[in-house]
Protein backbone atom coordinates (compact mmCIF):
# COMPACT_ATOMS: atom_id res chain seq x y z
CA UNK A 1 0.00 0.00 0.00
CA UNK A 2 1.47 3.13 -1.08
CA UNK A 3 2.00 6.09 1.84
CA UNK A 4 -0.28 8.27 0.55
CA UNK A 5 -3.30 5.91 1.79
CA UNK A 6 -1.90 5.30 4.91
CA UNK A 7 -3.68 6.21 8.39
CA UNK A 8 -0.18 6.63 9.44
CA UNK A 9 2.69 8.15 7.97
CA UNK A 10 5.84 6.01 6.82
CA UNK A 11 8.07 4.98 10.29
CA UNK A 12 5.19 6.53 12.52
CA UNK A 13 4.50 4.17 14.98
CA UNK A 14 0.93 5.16 16.78
CA UNK A 15 0.51 4.30 20.75
CA UNK A 16 -1.14 0.86 21.24
CA UNK A 17 -3.65 0.59 24.62
CA UNK A 18 -3.75 -2.60 25.38
CA UNK A 19 -6.98 -3.20 27.55
CA UNK A 20 -7.00 -5.94 30.03
CA UNK A 21 -9.92 -6.98 31.82
CA UNK A 22 -9.33 -9.15 35.37
CA UNK A 23 -12.38 -11.04 36.50
CA UNK A 24 -10.62 -13.90 38.89
CA UNK A 25 -7.92 -14.80 36.39
CA UNK A 26 -4.95 -15.00 39.27
CA UNK A 27 -3.86 -18.47 37.38
CA UNK A 28 -3.24 -17.07 33.85
CA UNK A 29 -2.33 -13.29 33.95
CA UNK A 30 1.29 -14.08 35.03
CA UNK A 31 2.48 -15.16 31.77
CA UNK A 32 0.13 -13.09 30.12
CA UNK A 33 1.34 -10.00 31.26
CA UNK A 34 5.14 -12.01 30.93
CA UNK A 35 4.37 -12.13 27.06
CA UNK A 36 3.85 -8.22 26.64
CA UNK A 37 6.93 -8.04 28.11
CA UNK A 38 8.78 -9.74 25.00
CA UNK A 39 7.06 -7.80 22.47
CA UNK A 40 9.03 -6.26 19.87
CA UNK A 41 6.72 -3.31 19.52
CA UNK A 42 6.94 0.11 20.91
CA UNK A 43 5.39 2.43 21.94
CA UNK A 44 2.32 0.63 24.30
CA UNK A 45 0.34 1.15 27.63
CA UNK A 46 -1.11 -1.07 29.63
CA UNK A 47 -4.28 -0.93 31.40
CA UNK A 48 -5.69 -2.79 33.49
CA UNK A 49 -9.57 -3.19 34.50
CA UNK A 50 -10.55 -5.39 37.63
CA UNK A 51 -13.80 -6.45 36.76
CA UNK A 52 -14.97 -6.96 40.26
CA UNK A 53 -12.20 -9.83 40.68
CA UNK A 54 -12.54 -11.45 44.38
CA UNK A 55 -9.15 -13.20 43.78
CA UNK A 56 -5.48 -11.36 43.67
CA UNK A 57 -6.24 -11.04 40.23
CA UNK A 58 -5.11 -7.11 40.35
CA UNK A 59 -1.70 -7.64 42.58
CA UNK A 60 -0.69 -10.44 40.05
CA UNK A 61 -0.78 -8.46 37.67
CA UNK A 62 0.99 -5.79 38.99
CA UNK A 63 3.56 -7.22 40.05
CA UNK A 64 3.87 -9.31 36.64
CA UNK A 65 4.10 -5.72 34.95
CA UNK A 66 6.39 -4.20 37.18
CA UNK A 67 8.61 -7.37 36.43
CA UNK A 68 7.83 -7.39 32.95
CA UNK A 69 9.21 -3.41 32.92
CA UNK A 70 5.63 -1.98 31.87
CA UNK A 71 4.00 0.75 33.55
CA UNK A 72 0.06 0.12 33.96
CA UNK A 73 -2.83 1.69 34.31
CA UNK A 74 -5.32 0.24 36.94
CA UNK A 75 -9.11 0.88 36.86
CA UNK A 76 -10.93 -0.75 39.91
CA UNK A 77 -14.70 -1.73 39.33
CA UNK A 78 -16.20 -2.56 42.71
CA UNK A 79 -18.65 -5.18 40.93
CA UNK A 80 -18.37 -7.21 38.02
CA UNK A 81 -19.91 -5.00 34.88
CA UNK A 82 -19.33 -7.34 32.10
CA UNK A 83 -16.91 -7.55 29.40
CA UNK A 84 -18.04 -4.75 26.99
CA UNK A 85 -18.56 -2.45 30.28
CA UNK A 86 -15.01 -3.07 32.04
CA UNK A 87 -13.42 -2.84 28.36
CA UNK A 88 -15.27 0.65 27.32
CA UNK A 89 -13.80 2.09 30.66
CA UNK A 90 -10.32 0.93 29.93
CA UNK A 91 -10.91 2.64 26.29
CA UNK A 92 -11.90 6.08 28.47
CA UNK A 93 -8.44 5.82 30.53
CA UNK A 94 -6.40 4.86 26.66
CA UNK A 95 -4.60 7.33 24.92
CA UNK A 96 -3.53 5.29 21.76
CA UNK A 97 -4.72 5.36 18.13
CA UNK A 98 -4.64 1.94 18.28
CA UNK A 99 -7.06 0.00 20.94
CA UNK A 100 -5.80 -3.73 21.66
CA UNK A 101 -8.49 -5.63 23.59
CA UNK A 102 -6.64 -8.95 25.11
CA UNK A 103 -7.91 -11.35 27.35
CA UNK A 104 -5.81 -12.10 30.70
CA UNK A 105 -6.23 -15.89 29.50
CA UNK A 106 -4.00 -15.48 26.49
CA UNK A 107 -0.06 -15.37 25.91
CA UNK A 108 0.76 -13.29 22.75
CA UNK A 109 3.90 -13.63 20.39
CA UNK A 110 6.92 -11.22 20.14
CA UNK A 111 5.70 -9.99 16.68
CA UNK A 112 1.80 -9.99 17.13
CA UNK A 113 1.06 -6.29 17.81
CA UNK A 114 3.58 -5.16 14.57
CA UNK A 115 1.55 -7.28 12.59
CA UNK A 116 -2.12 -5.47 13.46
CA UNK A 117 -1.12 -2.42 13.49
CA UNK A 118 0.55 -2.96 10.36
CA UNK A 119 -2.58 -4.17 9.16
CA UNK A 120 -4.37 -1.00 10.35
CA UNK A 121 -2.53 1.31 8.11
CA UNK A 122 -4.89 0.73 5.59
CA UNK A 123 -7.98 2.96 5.97
CA UNK A 124 -10.35 0.34 4.88
CA UNK A 125 -9.15 -2.01 7.52
CA UNK A 126 -11.04 -1.25 10.95
CA UNK A 127 -10.70 -4.59 12.76
CA UNK A 128 -8.11 -6.46 13.20
CA UNK A 129 -7.94 -10.11 14.84
CA UNK A 130 -5.17 -13.18 15.11
CA UNK A 131 -4.42 -16.47 14.92
CA UNK A 132 -5.41 -18.14 17.90
CA UNK A 133 -4.01 -21.34 19.45
CA UNK A 134 -5.19 -23.61 22.34
CA UNK A 135 -2.41 -24.11 24.62
CA UNK A 136 -0.67 -27.04 22.69
CA UNK A 137 0.48 -23.95 20.55
CA UNK A 138 -0.50 -26.50 17.69
CA UNK A 139 -3.84 -26.62 17.60
CA UNK A 140 -5.75 -23.64 15.87
CA UNK A 141 -8.74 -22.26 18.10
CA UNK A 142 -9.65 -19.51 15.64
CA UNK A 143 -8.81 -18.05 12.37
CA UNK A 144 -11.20 -15.49 12.03
CA UNK A 145 -14.96 -16.39 12.08
CA UNK A 146 -18.42 -16.65 10.48
CA UNK A 147 -21.83 -16.64 11.44
CA UNK A 148 -24.86 -18.95 10.69
CA UNK A 149 -28.21 -17.61 10.33
CA UNK A 150 -29.56 -18.27 13.38
CA UNK A 151 -26.83 -16.37 15.00
CA UNK A 152 -24.47 -19.22 15.93
CA UNK A 153 -20.83 -18.21 15.50
CA UNK A 154 -18.61 -20.37 13.96
CA UNK A 155 -14.29 -20.47 13.39
CA UNK A 156 -12.24 -21.17 10.75
CA UNK A 157 -9.97 -23.70 11.52
CA UNK A 158 -11.55 -25.00 14.89
CA UNK A 159 -9.53 -27.95 16.24
CA UNK A 160 -7.49 -28.13 12.99
CA UNK A 161 -3.24 -28.78 13.74
CA UNK A 162 -1.67 -25.83 12.13
CA UNK A 163 -0.15 -26.82 8.76
CA UNK A 164 0.16 -23.45 7.04
CA UNK A 165 -3.80 -24.18 6.13
CA UNK A 166 -4.78 -20.67 7.24
CA UNK A 167 -1.46 -18.60 7.05
CA UNK A 168 -3.17 -15.90 4.41
CA UNK A 169 -4.82 -12.72 5.53
CA UNK A 170 -8.79 -13.19 5.21
CA UNK A 171 -11.72 -10.73 5.54
CA UNK A 172 -13.92 -12.13 8.03
CA UNK A 173 -17.45 -11.82 9.85
CA UNK A 174 -15.72 -11.47 13.02
CA UNK A 175 -12.75 -11.73 14.98
CA UNK A 176 -12.74 -12.83 18.77
CA UNK A 177 -12.48 -10.26 21.26
CA UNK A 178 -9.99 -12.42 22.77
CA UNK A 179 -7.70 -10.30 21.30
CA UNK A 180 -9.07 -7.78 18.52
CA UNK A 181 -7.08 -4.26 17.50
CA UNK A 182 -9.13 -1.11 16.17
CA UNK A 183 -8.27 2.24 15.67
CA UNK A 184 -9.82 4.94 18.27
CA UNK A 185 -11.36 6.50 15.42
CA UNK A 186 -13.42 3.62 14.37
CA UNK A 187 -14.07 2.30 17.83
CA UNK A 188 -16.05 6.09 18.51
CA UNK A 189 -17.98 6.13 15.51
CA UNK A 190 -19.17 2.87 16.13
CA UNK A 191 -20.42 3.65 19.50
CA UNK A 192 -17.61 1.60 21.27
CA UNK A 193 -18.62 -1.94 22.81
CA UNK A 194 -22.71 -2.68 23.53
CA UNK A 195 -22.98 -3.10 27.00
CA UNK A 196 -26.08 -4.70 26.70
CA UNK A 197 -24.39 -8.57 26.19
CA UNK A 198 -23.88 -9.03 29.74
CA UNK A 199 -21.72 -10.14 31.16
CA UNK A 200 -20.14 -11.97 28.10
CA UNK A 201 -20.33 -13.00 24.44
CA UNK A 202 -21.46 -11.38 21.07
CA UNK A 203 -19.93 -8.10 21.77
CA UNK A 204 -17.15 -8.72 19.60
CA UNK A 205 -19.52 -9.98 16.60
CA UNK A 206 -21.58 -7.43 17.15
CA UNK A 207 -18.89 -4.49 17.12
CA UNK A 208 -17.41 -6.02 14.19
CA UNK A 209 -20.61 -6.12 11.59
CA UNK A 210 -21.03 -2.36 13.06
CA UNK A 211 -17.64 -1.48 11.56
CA UNK A 212 -18.46 -3.56 8.02
CA UNK A 213 -21.89 -1.69 7.96
CA UNK A 214 -20.31 1.24 7.82
CA UNK A 215 -17.93 -0.10 4.85
CA UNK A 216 -14.69 -1.12 6.75
CA UNK A 217 -12.56 -4.11 6.52
CA UNK A 218 -12.29 -7.08 9.07
CA UNK A 219 -9.12 -8.63 8.47
CA UNK A 220 -7.67 -12.22 9.98
CA UNK A 221 -4.06 -11.31 10.27
CA UNK A 222 -2.17 -15.02 10.19
CA UNK A 223 1.11 -13.42 11.46
CA UNK A 224 -0.36 -12.22 14.68
CA UNK A 225 -0.69 -15.28 16.82
CA UNK A 226 -2.12 -15.92 20.20
CA UNK A 227 -2.12 -18.44 23.29
CA UNK A 228 -5.27 -18.37 24.29
CA UNK A 229 -6.96 -20.91 27.53
CA UNK A 230 -10.70 -20.15 26.75
CA UNK A 231 -13.09 -19.61 29.10
CA UNK A 232 -11.92 -19.41 32.27
CA UNK A 233 -14.35 -17.24 33.76
CA UNK A 234 -17.41 -18.68 32.61
CA UNK A 235 -16.29 -22.64 32.04
CA UNK A 236 -16.67 -23.95 28.10
CA UNK A 237 -19.42 -25.62 27.42
CA UNK A 238 -21.05 -25.55 31.52
CA UNK A 239 -24.84 -24.57 31.91
CA UNK A 240 -23.82 -21.08 32.72
CA UNK A 241 -21.85 -21.05 29.06
CA UNK A 242 -24.53 -22.06 27.12
CA UNK A 243 -26.88 -19.46 29.05
CA UNK A 244 -24.48 -16.56 28.19
CA UNK A 245 -24.01 -17.82 24.62
CA UNK A 246 -27.61 -18.34 23.50
CA UNK A 247 -29.30 -15.39 25.46
CA UNK A 248 -26.52 -12.86 23.56
CA UNK A 249 -27.12 -14.89 20.36
CA UNK A 250 -30.56 -14.29 20.34
CA UNK A 251 -30.38 -10.49 21.09
CA UNK A 252 -27.69 -10.29 18.52
CA UNK A 253 -30.02 -11.60 16.02
CA UNK A 254 -33.14 -9.47 17.47
CA UNK A 255 -30.90 -6.60 17.29
CA UNK A 256 -29.43 -6.27 13.76
CA UNK A 257 -31.12 -8.84 11.58
CA UNK A 258 -33.92 -7.36 9.69
CA UNK A 259 -37.85 -8.65 10.29
CA UNK A 260 -37.97 -10.48 6.93
CA UNK A 261 -34.71 -12.23 7.26
CA UNK A 262 -35.85 -13.73 11.19
CA UNK A 263 -38.53 -15.03 9.59
CA UNK A 264 -37.64 -16.68 6.34
CA UNK A 265 -33.84 -17.68 7.04
CA UNK A 266 -33.01 -17.65 11.05
CA UNK A 267 -36.09 -18.80 12.28
CA UNK A 268 -35.64 -22.13 10.01
CA UNK A 269 -32.41 -22.47 10.72
CA UNK A 270 -33.21 -22.82 14.42
CA UNK A 271 -35.66 -24.90 13.40
CA UNK A 272 -33.31 -27.12 11.68
CA UNK A 273 -30.48 -26.55 14.41
CA UNK A 274 -33.14 -27.47 17.60
CA UNK A 275 -33.29 -30.91 15.96
CA UNK A 276 -29.46 -31.36 15.85
CA UNK A 277 -28.61 -30.69 19.24
CA UNK A 278 -28.31 -32.65 22.39
CA UNK A 279 -31.21 -31.45 24.14
CA UNK A 280 -29.94 -32.58 27.92
CA UNK A 281 -27.02 -29.74 27.31
CA UNK A 282 -28.91 -27.06 26.01
CA UNK A 283 -32.66 -27.42 26.38
CA UNK A 284 -32.77 -25.79 29.85
CA UNK A 285 -30.13 -22.62 29.10
CA UNK A 286 -31.50 -22.08 25.76
CA UNK A 287 -35.11 -22.07 26.98
CA UNK A 288 -34.02 -19.85 29.87
CA UNK A 289 -32.19 -17.58 26.86
CA UNK A 290 -35.44 -17.38 25.00
CA UNK A 291 -37.46 -16.57 28.26
CA UNK A 292 -34.27 -13.70 29.13
CA UNK A 293 -34.88 -11.95 25.63
CA UNK A 294 -38.88 -12.04 25.79
CA UNK A 295 -38.30 -9.98 29.05
CA UNK A 296 -35.66 -7.66 27.72
CA UNK A 297 -37.19 -7.22 24.33
CA UNK A 298 -38.09 -3.82 24.61
CA UNK A 299 -34.80 -2.48 25.69
CA UNK A 300 -33.18 -4.64 22.72
CA UNK A 301 -35.73 -2.78 20.53
CA UNK A 302 -34.25 0.63 22.02
CA UNK A 303 -30.55 -0.42 21.28
CA UNK A 304 -31.58 -1.49 17.67
CA UNK A 305 -33.48 2.00 17.06
CA UNK A 306 -30.59 3.88 18.71
CA UNK A 307 -28.24 1.74 16.61
CA UNK A 308 -29.92 2.33 13.23
CA UNK A 309 -30.03 6.08 13.87
CA UNK A 310 -25.87 6.21 14.84
CA UNK A 311 -25.06 4.05 11.90
CA UNK A 312 -27.56 5.21 8.96
CA UNK A 313 -26.29 2.20 6.84
CA UNK A 314 -27.34 -0.45 5.11
CA UNK A 315 -28.31 -3.63 6.88
CA UNK A 316 -25.52 -6.54 6.17
CA UNK A 317 -27.08 -9.77 6.75
CA UNK A 318 -24.11 -12.07 4.96
CA UNK A 319 -25.02 -15.28 6.83
CA UNK A 320 -24.51 -18.98 6.41
CA UNK A 321 -27.25 -21.26 6.02
CA UNK A 322 -25.68 -24.71 5.97
CA UNK A 323 -25.22 -26.65 9.04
Amino acid sequence: MSAAVQRWEEGVRPLVSIVIVLFNCAEYIRPCVASLGLLDYEPLELIFVNNGSTDDSLRIARDAAREAGLRCTVCELQRNKGFAAANNRGFRLSRGEVLFLLNPDTEVFSDTVDELVDMLRDPEIAVTGCKIYYPDRKTIQHAGGYIRDNGLTMHYGADQLDEGQFDEMKDVAYVTGAALATTREVFMRVGMLDEGYFPAYFEETDLCLRVRRLGYRVVYVPGARVVHHESTTTGKYTPRFYYLYHKNRIRFMLKNYSWRFLLDRALPMEERWLDIITPWEQAIPLNKGYLANIADLPRTLLARRRMERMLGAPRLEDTVSEL
